[in-house]
């Protein structure tokens, strides 16, 4: 049913980290660099997944954007809802994900419940655990300024997710 919070890792590390990993192979086939990179591409992996998990269900303003919450329609469970998932005694989130519904109203009370779990600020809080982990893991390769930058202006764009309304 729902993912644990170590299964949800590995799986994001997976689906995530996987592009990133093969370019940094296919680079250090040109490369002097022996140094070992797993630990931050994994670190970037899983902090891109979260990001865009946490992105999808706070970015869209209009709830009538066939966009809104489309990880509801696809009964995705993103980091948001699994950290909800294991505070909702009464099921309601996995009821809403059962029904991979496209109704606006529907996403906007999941969105609602979200906040109410306290599961946008668990999910803010670990991406910027994440993205102190990695800023050390890049000065512990050498540093690298324009990666710490990159990284940055991507943690910059993380919103303040305002409750769900039909405004």
């Amino acid at each position: 049913m729902c993912p644990t919070d170590d299964d949800y890792e590995k799986n994001a590390i997976r689906k995530a980290g996987w592009l990133v990993k093969l370019m940094v192979k296919l680079m250090k086939l040109f490369s002097s660099c022996e140094k070992d990179l797993s630990s931050l591409l994994n670190l970037m992996g899983f902090y891109y997944q979260i990001h865009n998990d946490y992105c999808n269900m706070c970015v869209c303003k209009d709830i009538n954007d066939k966009n809104y919450c489309d990880d509801l329609t696809e009964g995705k469970f993103s980091f948001p809802i699994v950290h909800a998932f294991r505070r909702d005694r009464g099921r309601q989130i996995i009821n809403i994900l059962k029904q991979r519904t496209t109704d606006a109203d529907i996403k906007c009370y999941c969105v609602n419940l979200l906040e109410s779990f306290g599961s946008f600020k668990y999910t803010k809080d670990t991406l910027q655990e994440l993205n102190k982990k990695i800023r050390i893991e890049i000065e512990c390769l050498g540093g690298n300024p324009l990666l710490v930058k990159m990284l940055k202006d991507y943690g910059d764009e993380v919103p303040c997710y305002v409750t769900g309304s039909k405004a």
